[in-house]
Formats: structure tokens, C-alpha cells, sequence
């Protein structure tokens, strides 16, 4: 699951800026973010509203935020020298406590990074409609700063380098007749069931799409490659009924980041077996077996306060000339949370955030 959270909360440690003599520091919820000089003081009540987040004309114009014009869109900047994430505004009229989520009444939306366009044979648009719909997209990772009562002191986690490139799955998965996708999908997955006798078939997507043999291989990226990696890999013949591995590709032509590999490779993050996640301890074995990578590990054992500010940032495992985009940490023994579902969280470094020309499709 990921959620839009803009909360009303207590802004606090608010100081001076020790490079502007109109601006102040301060923190929401575990961000840092500049305000005016003595706009705010410790306690008070505000709405925080995270990165990654459209802001409506009507609120640009109220509270003159001339330089969200362009786009809308809250970011990561640095302000004469100092971070700040997110933006901080007045509490909208009305009865608000801490914890409310304002999102809607402001008409606040969450960005959504543009999705390449994916095209057929024919010319036309692959469909997002879901061929398979066993063939699960991956969790959706919500960001440890909004969450930071998720793990407690003592909890068994992992935590491994969070890699820029395409978000990437494969799976064996019963062959499921699906009367609302393609209709030539439909009938080709008729005839695999009832005239072949097959019981699975071999999938392959990125984050939000299943390729078909209806995809033009010349789509996005300057190739196919998902089902390059497939190939490299034989996954088609590896992976177990009722099995889905989710991966990064990564290197040159992916993203801006490419850790100084020549051509592409991949990097297995999570395994799902009959509808259910591994144990972390469980893919590296699995990985190891049918002679694939996991992303780097950089951390396990108990969690403690501290431990992601450790990690977050500096230079990549995989290249250490090349900067870290950030982390994910999870449950060592997988375990849920009502709040977020799967005990999964990222934590993503300020330097990538503030780098330029970036790429963040995945």
C-alpha cells in the first residue's frame, strides 16, 4: 500500500538559519524544512506536507509560493547552505489535532513519476489492465520519516542498498483467464489451458506493466530488458510454480545512476511463493541456489536509534564512486503493521535527492 499523508503536527527545534537572517530551521515529524524567521515557534500547530507532493493553484496563490508555480511539485532543496524537505504551511480553518490527515481537504495530491509509454506491435497502448492477475505488483514503500514508530528498539531487521533502476518482476503462475484484459491475451491464455494442458505460464513486467508477446521490444529503454534478464538468467526454466522474484535492473541506459557497469545486470530484492513473501535469510538462500544476486546487505541484527541515518547516505556498495540513492529496511522475519501492511520502509539519502539531472522512473 502507499498513502498520501499530509498530517497536521507540532513543528519544533525551530532556530535560526545560520546563513540567512530572514529564514528559520525547523523539524516535522523527523524532516528538516526552512520557514520565515520567526513564523513559527516550538509547539505550534502546522501541516506539513512531505515531497513528492502536487500542490493545487489555489494554495500556491494563498500562501505565495512563487516558486512552485512551474510545476506544483514539493521537493528536496538546499536553502543557503541548509536542507529542507517538504513545506510547511498554517493549519487550515476548522477543529484539527495532531494526526489529522488533511490530503483531501486541501486538495493535495501525492506526485506520481511519469510512466514511459509502453507500445504494441499495431501502434497502439499496452493496457494496464491486468493479464495475470496472480503476476503481483511489488510493495508500494512509504518513507521511514513518516512512520518512525514502525520499529522499536530490539526489533530483527535487514537493511540493504536501495538501487536506482527498473523496478522489475517475474514469475511461474497459473494460467488465469482474465474476460476483462486483451482480448487476443485471453484467447491465447484459452488455448495454453484447455487445448495445451498447461497449468503456468512465464511472465514477465516491470513495476506496472506485464509484457506480452504484443510489446514492441523497442518500447522505452533501447531494448527489452526484462526478458534480457530473463534469458541471462533462464528464470523461464528456475523459478518454481506459483513463484514471482522481484529485482532491480540497474547499468548503463537505465538511469542516471548506472554504478559503473557495462551493459545491465540484476539485483533480487524479494520472493514470493503462493502469495506470500520470504523470510529475508530465505531469498538469499533461495538466490544463492539458483545462482542469482541480491541487492547489498549492509546492515542486520536489531534495530536501534540511529541506525538508518548511519546508512542512508554515502557511496554505493556496488560502485564506490558512485553515491548511494538510500536504503530499505524490513522485518528480518516477515511481519505486518495495520498501518502500512508489510514492516518495509525507505529511507533515501539527501545527496540523491539533491543531485542534478536525475532520472526517477523505476
Amino acid at each position: 500500500m502507499s498513502s498520501l499523508i499530509v498530517e497536521v503536527c507540532k513543528i519544533n527545534n525551530v532556530h535560526k538559519h545560520p546563513n540567512a537572517d530572514k529564514l528559520s530551521l525547523a523539524e516535522c515529524k523527523g524532516w528538516q524544512v526552512v520557514v520565515g524567521l520567526d513564523q513559527y515557534k516550538d509547539g505550534d500547530l502546522v501541516v506539513f506536507i512531505p515531497p513528492d507532493c502536487m500542490i493545487p493553484p489555489i494554495l500556491i496563490e494563498k500562501y505565495n509560493l512563487e516558486y512552485l508555480k512551474h510545476n506544483g511539485r514539493t521537493g528536496t532543496v538546499k536553502l543557503r547552505g541548509e536542507l529542507s524537505q517538504g513545506l510547511v504551511i498554517d493549519i487550515p480553518e476548522g477543529n484539527f489535532k495532531v494526526g489529522d490527515n488533511v490530503a483531501d481537504i486541501l486538495e493535495i495530491t501525492k506526485y506520481e513519476v511519469p510512466e514511459p509509454t509502453y507500445s504494441t506491435k499495431s501502434g497502439g497502448q499496452v493496457s494496464k489492465k491486468k493479464l495475470n492477475p496472480l503476476f503481483d505488483k511489488y510493495t508500494d514503500i512509504e518513507n521511514i520519516k513518516n512512520f518512525k514508530d514502525i520499529f522499536k528498539e530490539g526489533d530483527e531487521v535487514v537493511v540493504t542498498e536501495k538501487i536506482h533502476g527498473s523496478n522489475s518482476r517475474f514469475g511461474n503462475l497459473e494460467i488465469s483467464l482474465n474476460a476483462n484484459g486483451n482480448k487476443i491475451e485471453y484467447i491465447i491464455s484459452w488455448i495454453k489451458k484447455n487445448i495445451l494442458h498447461q497449468t503456468h505460464e512465464f511472465v514477465v513486467g516491470s513495476h506496472n506493466v506485464q509484457k506480452t508477446f504484443f510489446t514492441n521490444k523497442k518500447h522505452y529503454y533501447s531494448k527489452d530488458v526484462w526478458n534480457e534478464m530473463a534469458t541471462k538468467y533462464n528464470l523461464k526454466d528456475k523459478l518454481i510454480e506459483d513463484t514471482i522474484v522481484y529485482g532491480e535492473i540497474y547499468g548503463e541506459g537505465i538511469q542516471d545512476l548506472t554504478y559503473g557497469v557495462k551493459g545491465i545486470d540484476l539485483l533480487i530484492f524479494d520472493v514470493k511463493w503462493k502469495g506470500e513473501y520470504l523470510n529475508w535469510n530465505t531469498v538469499v538462500e533461495w538466490c544463492k541456489l539458483m545462482d542469482l544476486k541480491t541487492v547489498p546487505v549492509l546492515y542486520v541484527g536489531k534495530y536501534y536509534d540511529g541506525l538508518l541515518e548511519e546508512y542512508t547516505s554515502g557511496k554505493s556498495i556496488i560502485c564506490p564512486t558512485q553515491m548511494r540513492e538510500g536504503v530499505v529496511i524490513k522485518a528480518l522475519q516477515e511481519s505486518r503493521d495495520p498501518r502500512i501492511g508489510r514492516k518495509i520502509l525507505k529511507s533515501v539519502s539527501p545527496d540523491y535527492l539533491l543531485r542534478k539531472n536525475g532520472t526517477e522512473y523505476q
